[in-house]
């Protein structure tokens, strides 16, 4: 497998991990020249059709969740009737494989990494999904030891079963919650009983429940309580074990009610605070009045002192009944009524603004920026939010951090002037700034060295996105002399436009006539006339406006002596390209604001 090149672009090289269904390598992303990771499926499992489904199902999602905290999916494809998911690199070792080499982890560590994996978790069940398979094994981390959930291969929506076809429950034995093991409906709490049986490893560096088989595990996970954790690990807290229990309860309606809350349990133990364990009965003893402990017999005092020795030992009866009443309330209404909870407010939509003008709105709100995250995506506002976590609307705790991500732009570069350069430092000059040589076509020059460039598609100082094609025209030297033959004067044939097809003649002009109301919308009107006698001609015609591009507008074949007209509609400053045989002969830029006098730069 290893130089195969999948869909002209992901050349695979080292296999970097295995599983029952698929296998994911290493790999290249040619065009973008960047590390990925690529997901096959075995070929074994190609025509089956569970397998097919749930490796298509793991894609559908991916491309539904955009979070930090998520392995990204980039591409999915076919190659060869096999699917493959292209997804980003992680090089570093994964939650399990760091267990098995330093567990018991320390609690700090692993209550950060249980934090990031709860804000995950949160956004799936925000998209109405369960993830179904929360694992060491499918937390993954980036070269800055974020970590990062991945595989949604068995995900599945809220309130389905996760059984295929043949009555198998998927997922992991020693993580799987109880209802899952019973192939009963699953819940967001399903994932959060997972989570729980992670973090319990990670403390205690084994597994809540072990068993030679996974249905011995599976069966425990339904019937039996874990060990204490605290009896495996003695320097984890009263506190972190009852989170622990919490989280892995029997009963779904026992945990905790969401990933969002199980988070904020999290972070009060990352800074050293205690938990409020309302809803979970403390058992403890009450002692019973005590009663005097009879004096040896002595004379008979006087009756004074006997009334008042029985006024002490009632009140302190009395006192301690009262006392005993008061403890008992306070503990009933510590385990069924709640106290005051914290202030709440809902999180504004900060999507459409600047960070400053976010910033601004969510103190106002009473809510803090926590981290704020980058994208470069042509299709959104330059310098604006585009996303955010928690999300609009949501209630959460006064002074709660929320994440922002910002939208750069596709990266930009200004096109060098490639004019009398080789072939070769054109292409090394190109690949330098992040450009790339698109189509070159070959032209005689008596006056340019072979394989010089003669024209560019883009005149120096363009600025492209990076990535770009730059079409280049290249000398092909001189055009060789025709043999004399010895023995009768050469006829030579004369040279007709079939060899060399004549530029067309191209206007382009706005209608005047076709202003919107707002006054930012016109028509523009091409008329492209071919010569010569070569058939087939390559023409191409590519606008741009301020709604984005470039648009093909036209790319097609036109015969010698037709003429085409196009009108095409642009919105904004408007720049018109026309392409004969691949080499750009008309650019054409108009302006809204100068289009009533001279329109056209």
């Amino acid at each position: 497998m290893e130089g195969t090149i999948l869909a002209d672009r992901y050349q695979i090289g080292s296999r970097i991990g295995d599983g029952g269904l698929a296998t994911v390598y290493r790999a290249t992303d040619l065009r973008l020249d960047r590390t990925v990771a690529v997901k096959i499926l075995k070929p074994q499992w190609a025509k089956d059709p569970e397998a097919l489904e749930r490796f298509h199902r793991e894609a559908r999602t991916a491309a539904k969740l955009t979070h930090p905290n998520i392995v990204q999916v980039f591409d999915a494809g076919v190659e060869g009737n096999v699917p493959f998911l292209v997804m980003e690199y992680l090089p570093e070792p994964n939650l399990k494989q760091i267990i098995a080499d330093y567990a018991p982890l320390p609690p700090r560590k692993v209550l950060q990494v249980a934090i990031c994996c709860c804000q995950a978790l949160a956004e799936i069940h925000r998209h109405g999904l369960v993830h179904g398979d929360v694992k060491p094994q499918n937390i993954l981390f980036t070269s800055q030891g974020e970590p990062k959930l991945s595989d949604f291969g068995i995900a599945t929506a809220v309130g389905q079963t996760d059984q295929g076809t043949t009555g198998m429950v998927m997922g992991t034995a020693y993580y799987i919650s109880p209802e899952q093991a019973q192939g009963r409906v699953m819940s967001p709490q399903s994932d959060l009983y997972s989570l729980g049986c992670v973090i319990y490893e990670c403390l205690t560096g084994q597994p809540p429940f072990l068993g030679e088989t996974a249905a011995q595990v599976a069966a425990k996970h339904v019937r039996q309580q874990p060990p204490s954790p605290r009896a495996l690990n003695p320097s984890i807290s009263p506190a972190q074990e009852y989170l622990l229990n919490k989280a892995m309860a029997k009963d779904p309606a026992r945990r905790y009610r969401s990933a969002d809350q199980m988070r904020t349990d999290l972070e009060k133990l990352a800074r050293g605070e205690d938990l409020d364990r309302t809803g979970v009965l403390v058992t403890e003893e009450i002692t019973a009045p005590i009663r005097p402990t009879p004096k040896p017999a002595t004379a008979a005092p006087q009756q004074p002192a006997v009334d008042t020795t029985l006024i002490w030992h009632t009140v302190t009866v009395i006192v301690l009944a009262l006392a005993a009443l008061v403890l008992a309330g306070w503990l009933i209404k510590q385990a069924f009524y709640p106290g005051t909870p914290p202030a709440e407010v809902q999180v504004p939509s900060v999507r459409g603004l600047t960070e400053a003008e976010g910033r601004a709105r969510l103190t106002e709100a009473k809510l803090v920026v926590g981290a704020v995250h980058t994208i470069r995506e042509s299709d959104k506002p330059v310098g604006q939010i585009v996303d955010q976590y928690p999300a609009e609307g949501e209630s959460v705790p006064v002074g709660t951090k929320v994440d922002l991500t910002i939208n750069l732009g596709k990266e930009t570069v200004t096109v060098p002037d490639l004019t009398g350069m080789l072939l070769q430092q054109a292409t090394e000059k190109l690949e330098q700034i992040g450009l790339t040589v698109g189509k070159t076509t070959e032209r005689y020059s008596a006056d340019i060295r072979k394989n010089e460039v003669i024209r560019q598609s883009h005149a120096p100082g363009t600025v492209v996105e990076k990535g770009w094609p730059i079409d280049l025209v290249i000398s092909k030297g001189p055009e060789p002399a025709a043999e004399e033959q010895p023995s009768e004067p050469l006829q030579l044939p004369e040279r007709t436009e079939q060899q060399e097809p004549m530029e067309p003649d191209v206007s382009i002009k706005a209608d005047e006539t076709s202003v919107s109301a707002d006054g930012m919308s016109r028509d523009y009107v091409i008329n492209i006339t071919v010569f010569g006698q070569k058939p087939e001609q390559q023409i191409k015609v590519i606008k741009r406006d301020a709604q984005g591009g470039p648009t093909v507008v036209l790319d097609g074949e036109m015969e010698p002596g037709q003429a085409r007209q196009l009108r095409v509609t642009g919105r904004g400053n408007t720049t018109i390209e026309v392409y004969h045989e691949g080499e750009l002969i008309v650019r054409k830029n108009f302006k809204v604001e100068t289009l009533s006098g001279n329109n056209a730069q």
